[in-house]
């Protein structure tokens, strides 16, 4: 037996304990998935010993395919006929349509706290040339991060600070020069920009529009903190803070596709910022372990979760809490580009 057994298409979401060994399944053919039962003898494959850190919860791989075994990487992604769905009409027709009302800001509430809102038609408060308004924060249900969009018109704005806190920030449009504690950066959107706790961001706009950001905090604040703002050291052990598209970087996900801008290379173990690329299909419903925000950058569809679903469009942003079922479909023949950022930091791919 060369190849395992495909046990499962998607992992397995188990409970685990600090201290006790569990013993994963390698061959596929237990009958106690995603755990050994003896199976395996005659195969050549040995169950894989697992000895968890500490309590919670885990996804065991169900493919067998995984790089990171016995845990989940992604890889089921790539069988075929797993993460691109058809979408069925009988179905379709039982799921209530929400109308998106984008010019009144408010938020369109789907299932389980999920919501979409559009931050074009938000009242911001006005900082000189900075204008912030909040997004996502904990009065809004999130646990662990927060969201806020803002806009520097030209010229050096008041300095940003976030605390404690990790800050992952993409420049959706516009030309940036950017200081982080002393430290200078040059950006151009779309790109992705790491702040450590405790440093200072000062952002001048060099071109000529306004320059739109997305900021997303963990953990997550009430509110910015703009103007008399700490933060002089920058943290010289994480000197590369800035992430840029490249498509050479992209790695697929059946049909689509994934950039990670910030992450841990850059020194964010807090938080993961990446770029998705979606065809014009609808994604199998799926869950994941991580709390999101995610913003629609190009292509329209629809946000699916369950019970309900709502037209998403460019400028739209979805708050996504964890293990909240979703699928989100592009109705637009040259496809879907958007922005995710999601707590705990780890890799996009990894759903169940």
């Amino acid at each position: 037996m060369s190849v395992p057994v495909i046990a499962g298409r998607k992992p397995y979401l188990t409970a685990v304990q600090a201290g006790k060994a569990f013993y994963w399944c390698a061959c596929g053919k237990s009958a106690k998935q995603p755990f050994c039962d003896g199976s395996h003898k005659g195969t050549g494959f040995e169950p894989v010993k697992f000895v968890p850190d500490e309590d919670g919860e885990l996804l065991f791989c169900g493919c067998k395919r995984t790089g990171a075994a016995p845990l989940c990487d992604g890889s089921h992604n790539a069988l075929p006929g797993v993460y691109g769905e058809d979408v069925d009409e009988a179905e379709a027709e039982l799921i209530a349509r929400t109308p998106n009302d984008r010019d009144s800001g408010a938020k369109t509430d789907l299932d389980g706290g999920c919501y979409v809102l559009s931050p074009a038609a938000l009242e911001r408060n006005q900082h000189g040339n900075l204008s912030v308004a909040p997004l996502v924060t904990a009065t809004d249900g999130a646990k662990f991060l927060s969201a806020f969009c803002f806009s520097v018109a030209s010229g050096e704005a008041p300095p940003l600070g976030f605390g404690d806190s990790d800050a992952v920030l993409f420049l959706r449009a516009g030309d940036c020069d950017c200081s982080l504690s002393g430290r200078d950066f040059v950006l151009a959107g779309p790109s992705g920009l790491y702040v450590r706790p405790g440093e200072r961001l000062t952002i001048r706009n060099t071109g000529v529009g306004p320059a739109e950001w997305l900021a997303v905090v963990c953990p997550g604040v009430e509110a910015l903190t703009v103007g008399s703002v700490g933060g002089e050291a920058f943290d010289e052990d994480f000197p590369d803070r800035v992430g840029t598209l490249d498509a050479d970087q992209r790695t697929a996900m059946g049909d689509r596709f994934y950039q990670v801008l910030i992450g841990e290379e850059t020194g964010s173990h807090e938080v993961t910022q990446f770029i998705g690329e979606i065809p014009q299909s609808r994604a199998g419903y799926h869950h994941h372990l991580y709390e999101e925000v995610i913003g629609i950058l190009s292509g329209e569809g629809y946000m699916w979760t369950g019970r309900k679903k709502t037209a998403v469009m460019p400028g739209d942003v979805i708050f996504l809490p964890a293990k909240q079922m979703h699928a989100l479909e592009c109705t637009s023949p040259e496809g879907m580009q958007l922005m995710g950022a999601f707590y705990p930091a780890g890799s996009p791919a990894i759903n169940y």
